[in-house]
């Protein structure tokens, strides 16, 4: 999800006609977690663009941070005639970004009616700029991640991704954080496929502990 001091990135994104909120940019997963005993709500509207040329998909998702180096999360389709329901995600991070290269593996889209899609992710930190590359594999097939993410200033990011194959996108986004606990995101997004219409992608988090 979002990732700004904290906030923007522990609160996640991603697009598919259902979405489990992973912490990482708009697409694609990062190697980090939510910290321990940390809740985030995050509030999510795709749809078409240009903004009302067809349908909305609403998703309410939620994580939470287990120790220091996992996370778990349950997330709510609440679009009209929604096919997925509720979706189940997870992660482990083998190595934190704190090193200076983190690596985590994870799964997230495991619902009833869904089979899970499996990544691997690594982070390389450089400090104003951070570097993704990973893999997953879905139903559908085997893709492979990358992405930038680049701090402008203590609450503005700037997010460039990609996920290739037929069933992937690239992602430009702006992530702000409103406050300590609060931020939000704005990601316009290209499918690969080339029928198919651009996106846009809203997010909006809250971060709270359990301490």
């Amino acid at each position: 999800m979002l990732k700004l001091a904290g906030l923007l990135g522990s609160v996640v994104l991603c697009a598919g006609p259902a979405c489990a909120a992973f912490s990482g940019l708009t697409l694609i997963p990062t190697a980090e977690v939510m910290g321990p005993g940390q809740v985030c709500v995050d509030y999510q509207v795709d749809g078409p663009f240009p903004v009302g040329s067809g349908p909305e998909m609403v998703l309410l998702n939620t994580q939470y941070g287990v120790g220091s180096r996992a996370e778990v999360g349950i997330d709510f389709d609440l679009s009209e005639e929604a096919p997925a329901g509720a979706v189940f995600n997870g992660k482990l991070v083998l190595r934190p970004v704190e090193t200076g290269l983190g690596l985590a593996v994870g799964s997230f889209n495991a619902g009833e009616r869904l089979a899970p899609t499996t990544y691997g992710v690594a982070t390389l930190d450089l400090g104003r700029l951070r570097c993704h590359l990973g893999v997953q594999d879905s139903p559908e097939e085997t893709g492979v991640l990358s992405g930038l993410d680049i701090s402008v200033s203590e609450k503005l990011q700037l997010w460039a991704e990609h996920i290739s194959g037929d069933e992937g996108a690239s992602a430009f986004s702006l992530a702000y954080q409103l406050h300590p606990r609060w931020g939000i995101s704005l990601a316009w997004q290209d499918p690969n496929d080339e029928g198919a219409d651009n996106s846009y992608s809203i997010h909006a988090g809250c971060v709270l502990s359990s301490d």
